[in-house]
Formats: structure tokens, C-alpha cells, sequence
């Protein structure tokens, strides 16, 4: 997370050597076309083609790099190989998943532990830009939003039901039978991340924690939970389906009801947690938790403390995700560790004093923005976006009191346009200086790229 500086000719020069020591059969392996996924802060995930001649002939595949994070780290501790076995496991059950090649220890090839796996083909809902403002469920039909909302659930149902005993999923840690153990371990975990990652009191997260405490109870089963079910987490088909579930990281052992707590509440912080309308056809919660239940065939018993639960996790991870911007010296809220969409999701659940106040919802397509953009050093320039109801235009120079405004080195400029540098990590990483609005830039974020990607002509 937030590592910048990458030489991406090195890292394909490493690859192609590791590779053939891989591969001894194949001859001439090449790897091109690195470039660094446009999301994801726990690892860093990088796309590239690999090719190479075999008896067979030329052979390429497009293939997908997760490496452990060498600077900044999200979560107190990393496990890529536990990722690697859980999508092992996974590889010949009903829940789609990308096939994983190699694992690698060795922290001389990439400068820290990594593995390779397939790539899916299909489409990904953004999450910044938010997707309830900006693409696949965006430009979708009301029906097709439900019925790929619908399908995701379905596939979140199905690794539930997944018999974790016979495949071997015990090595997540089998929690006693007819205990509190599994929920007791997930907020150990939590209770110690906030204490690793905290700075200051953390009030409205202490009252949810001591809520979840007090509230405990044994589950009616213990699953495979998948940890960060969402819809951003799924890849979709032309025909609506799901053919690949990413980021088992928080995979775990325990009631299958956190998944959907979980669903509920990103699904929430990505709309009215950021002031975005949640868009037309997507399900209410009650039709959410139903289509869960006909799906597994299991009663909900718990959603409201689930749904605790996630926004304190959430919350929780949002703590250190503050304390690393701020070591960034990226501008931000100052309290922001405190005044979040999780806090504040937090305090409406539990009838607490709100622990700030929340954006006023804005849609893009009735609004009139303006933002500023700053690129500076040699080579750097000036240009403002003008929207309107949703229609963009494009203007050379600066303009007084814009409703935001970007300012960043054009080598920074440079680096996002062609794919070496993530923009949000790029931002988060204090590369990126923000004023004003950031939530109208993140709704703004597919505008401002495919309006900003050009330097002015001399």
C-alpha cells in the first residue's frame, strides 16, 4: 500500500528470469505490459502478458501479480499463502475463482513475497469512483443492477454452503462447536488492530466493540467466510453471472451471516455512506437478506449485530488507513479517523451522538461542478473541468473558487497516465494534493481521467 516508486522494466526483466527458472521447458519467456491494478490497498496487484515458445508452438497468457506490500502496510499481519490455498481449495467447487500458478517466498526476486494467477475475463463495479455513481451498475438498467446484485448474492450462498471440513479449509482454524470461539477471535483480532493502529480515543468504535461483547451468542453453524463480500470484489459476465470472486485475505471460519453484514453495509457506505442516491433497482435490505436465505435455505438470525460488526471492522480499518495518509502528509479531514462513513453508520445503529456531520447526497446528473487541476514542475500545466448534469467540458487554465481542486508533479501526472502509478494510492500516498470536496472527486474520477489524460498542445 501507497509504494511508489516502481522501475517497471526491472520488475519485467525479474519476472521473464523467474518465470524460465519456472518454466525450464518453455524457451524465449517474456513478459510485457506491466501495469498496476487501479484499486486494492491491502496488496499490491499488477497486471502483465507472459509468452513463450513451447513443442506446441507460441503460447500467451494475461496474468495477475499480488504482491505483499514492502513500505506502508494496511493490517497488522499478511498471509499471500493462505490466499493461495484458500483459491486451491476453491479450484474445483462452484465458486469461480482465478487459478493460481506459483507462490514465491523469496523476497530477492520482487523485494517481497508474491504470487501469480490467472485472468478473468469480465467486468468489475469500480468502488472509486463509487459504483452507484460511476460504471458497470452505473450505466445499467434497474433490472440488469438487481439481477447482478442478485447473482453475486448467489455466488456469496454458495461458499457458504461449501462443506469447509471435506476440502480442507481447517487450516483457518476450527473453531469448538456449540462456543462463541469464532466470534471471539474476530474481535481479539480487531480489538488488538485497533490498539496496533489507533493514535487517539476512538469512542464510537469502543462503544461498538463493547456492544458486540456484551451481545455475543453462539452461531447455529460455522462456514467458510469469504471476509470481504461485495459486489467490487466479484467479476461479471455479459450474461450478468459471476465468474470470479477476489481477495480472500479476511477469509475465515465462522457464521456465514458476517458475509452478508458485510454486503449490507459496503453496499451502503458506497451510496448513502459517501451522500450518493443509491441508484434504482438495486434490492432493499430486506430483499438483500431474503434472496441470502432462499439461497442457502438458512434463516437470518443475526443481521443487525452483523451488521455492527462490519461498520466496526470497517471502522476499525479506517483508523489505519487515516494514520498512514496523514504519515503521507496527504490532506485529509482531520477527523477523519473519527468521522467516517463507519463511525457514522456506527452511531445511527446504536443510537449514539453522530460523530460529525454527513455529506448531503448529490447525484452528478443534476448537479453543476467545477474542479481545478494543477500539474506542476517542467512539462506541467493548468486545466479546469466544468460538469454539468453529468455532461463534462474541458477548459485551459485556472478559474476562481472552484468546488475542488487536484494539484500534482507532472512525473506524478506522467506515471498515472500510463499505468505505473494508481491514482487513489498515488493520492493516499500524498502524491496527489486535494482541496475542497473529495467525495464530488471521487464521483468525478472517470471524468476527470478521460478529460485530463493530454497535456495542452505549445
Amino acid at each position: 500500500m501507497f509504494s511508489q516508486e516502481l522501475d517497471f522494466t526491472d520488475m519485467e526483466t525479474r519476472l521473464a528470469r523467474w518465470l524460465q527458472a519456472k518454466m525450464p521447458e518453455a524457451r524465449g519467456v517474456a513478459v510485457s505490459g506491466l501495469k498496476r491494478a487501479s484499486a486494492g490497498f491491502s496488496n499490491e496487484t499488477f497486471f502483465f502478458d507472459a509468452a513463450w515458445q513451447d513443442e506446441e508452438g507460441h503460447k500467451a497468457e494475461p496474468t495477475v501479480l499480488r504482491r505483499q506490500p514492502r513500505d506502508v502496510v494496511l493490517f497488522p499481519d499478511y498471509d499471500l499463502e493462505k490466499q493461495c490455498r484458500i483459491m486451491e481449495r476453491l479450484a474445483n467447487t462452484d465458486v469461480p475463482v482465478p487459478r493460481v500458478h506459483w507462490f514465491e517466498h523469496d523476497t530477492s526476486v520482487l523485494g517481497s513475497p508474491f504470487y501469480l494467477m490467472s485472468k478473468i475475463d469480465g467486468e468489475i463495479a469500480p468502488e472509486v469512483p463509487p459504483y452507484h455513481s460511476f460504471g458497470l451498475f452505473y450505466d445499467a438498467t434497474p433490472e440488469r443492477r438487481r439481477n447482478l446484485c442478485l447473482s453475486g448474492l448467489e455466488v456469496a450462498a454458495r461458499i457458504h454452503l461449501l462443506d469447509w471440513k471435506r476440502l480442507g479449509f481447517g487450516f483457518l482454524g476450527a473453531p469448538s462447536p456449540a462456543t462463541t470461539e469464532a466470534l471471539d477471535r474476530e474481535l481479539d483480532y480487531y480489538e488488538n488492530f485497533l490498539e496496533w493502529a489507533r493514535e487517539e480515543p476512538q469512542p464510537i468504535l469502543q462503544a461498538a466493540l463493547d456492544y458486540l461483547r456484551e451481545n455475543k451468542f453462539v452461531p447455529e453453524r460455522i462456514a467458510l467466510c469469504w471476509g470481504d463480500c461485495r459486489v467490487g470484489n466479484m467479476i461479471f459476465d455479459d450474461n450478468d453471472e459471476v465468474v470470479g470472486v477476489l481477495d480472500w485475505e479476511m477469509a475465515y471460519l465462522g457464521n456465514p451471516e458476517a458475509d452478508l453484514g458485510w454486503f449490507l453495509f459496503m453496499d451502503w457506505q458506497h451510496s448513502e455512506g459517501y451522500g450518493i442516491p443509491r441508484l434504482a433497482g438495486f434490492p432493499s435490505h430486506e430483499e438483500i437478506v431474503s434472496h441470502w436465505e432462499n439461497s442457502t435455505g438458512w434463516k437470518v438470525e443475526n443481521i443487525f449485530y452483523h451488521e455492527v460488526l462490519a461498520a466496526f471492522k470497517f471502522g476499525v480499518i479506517m483508523v489505519k488507513v487515516v494514520k498512514n495518509m496523514k504519515a503521507n502528509k496527504t490532506p485529509i479531514a482531520e477527523d477523519w479517523d473519527v468521522n467516517n462513513p463507519a463511525t457514522r453508520r456506527l452511531a445511527s445503529l446504536l443510537e449514539l451522538p453522530p460523530p460529525g456531520a454527513q455529506r448531503q447526497r448529490t447525484n452528478i446528473d443534476e448537479i453543476t461542478a467545477v474542479i481545478q487541476t494543477h500539474i506542476t514542475g517542467p512539462g506541467g500545466f493548468s486545466w479546469y473541468l466544468v460538469a454539468e448534469k453529468g455532461v463534462g467540458t474541458r477548459h485551459e487554465g485556472t478559474t476562481d473558487n472552484p468546488d475542488a481542486m487536484t494539484t500534482m508533479s507532472f512525473e506524478t501526472w506522467k506515471g498515472i497516465q500510463s499505468g505505473e502509478l494508481n491514482r487513489v494510492e498515488a493520492f493516499m500516498g500524498g502524491l496527489i494534493q486535494v482541496e475542497g470536496d473529495v467525495t464530488l472527486l471521487m464521483q468525478f474520477e472517470d471524468m476527470l481521467n478521460r478529460l485530463g489524460g493530454s497535456a495542452p498542445e505549445a
